[in-house]
């Protein structure tokens, strides 16, 4: 993994959290407004830049995060914001609580088990579309199930996408992130997690409910007529208020 920072030292420091098969310098791209209020601080995932090895798990991924933020930053993050994956990889860090976050903003955030089938039949999909450029008909099942279609996604994810990943980087990522359980060992963090994402995505909309169970200090936001991601690629500028909207309440208190 390698950590990327930008911004003003002296600012609070906010984890940023990459999507699945996302290039982290994309994420920056989409986030960069947010510099001239905070450091940021974007790690890139293992298998997801060129001459890194292959993504090996969540569990390992965090623990790489967690070491990086106690030796450069004591152990401490003002914040972190992370959207669709980078939302389940903070549920894994609040789970394991090896480091302090006093605000955290999960955005399209699935924990839902969507089952080792489903993990591997997408899987396949992507290699397909990674090594041919064409995706399967069966992508257009999968995009109504996250709240958008084939068109919008795919323009949104030529942007974004890291497509030199390694297909065993694929399969491991997939399948660990379609089986993922949420840990009840959550309950313990001592962050505020904002909870958002679309009227149109109904496995965000699960995944709130089950966090829901664990969080003791949460809020919940669900944004009329938005899918999986459309916020964030499409609406740059307004989301990166809304985040630091959300990160400064608590500079105001």
């Amino acid at each position: 993994m390698i950590f990327y920072e930008f911004g003003n030292i002296k600012n609070p420091s906010i984890l940023c959290m990459h999507g699945m098969m996302q290039d982290w310098n994309s994420e920056y791209e989409l986030l960069k407004p947010l510099e001239k209020y905070y450091r940021l601080i974007i790690p890139a995932m293992d298998g997801f830049y060129d001459g890194s090895p292959d993504f090996s798990s969540f569990a390992d991924q965090s623990s790489q995060i967690e070491e990086y933020i106690q030796r450069e930053h004591n152990g401490e993050l003002f914040g972190a914001y992370g959207a669709s994956q980078g939302g389940l990889m903070l549920t894994e860090i609040l789970s394991r609580d090896r480091i302090k976050i006093d605000t955290v903003i999960m955005d399209g955030v699935y924990v839902a088990h969507q089952g080792r089938i489903a993990g591997w039949l997408t899987y396949k999909m992507f290699c397909i579309y990674k090594n041919t450029g064409k995706f399967p008909v069966l992508i257009n099942l999968m995009m109504k199930l996250m709240g958008t279609n084939k068109d919008d996604m795919l323009g949104g994810m030529e942007k974004t996408l890291y497509l030199r990943a390694s297909d065993n980087t694929i399969k491991r990522n997939f399948i660990e992130n379609y089986t993922y359980h949420t840990r009840p060992s959550i309950a313990a963090t001592s962050a505020k997690v904002y909870l958002w994402c679309g009227s149109k995505e109904p496995y965000a909309i699960k995944s709130h409910k089950i966090l829901k169970k664990y969080l003791k200090n949460y809020e919940e936001e669900i944004m009329p007529g938005f899918g999986h991601g459309e916020f964030l690629l499409f609406h740059q500028e307004e989301i990166c208020q809304k985040i630091h909207d959300t990160l400064s309440r608590k500079m105001i208190l």
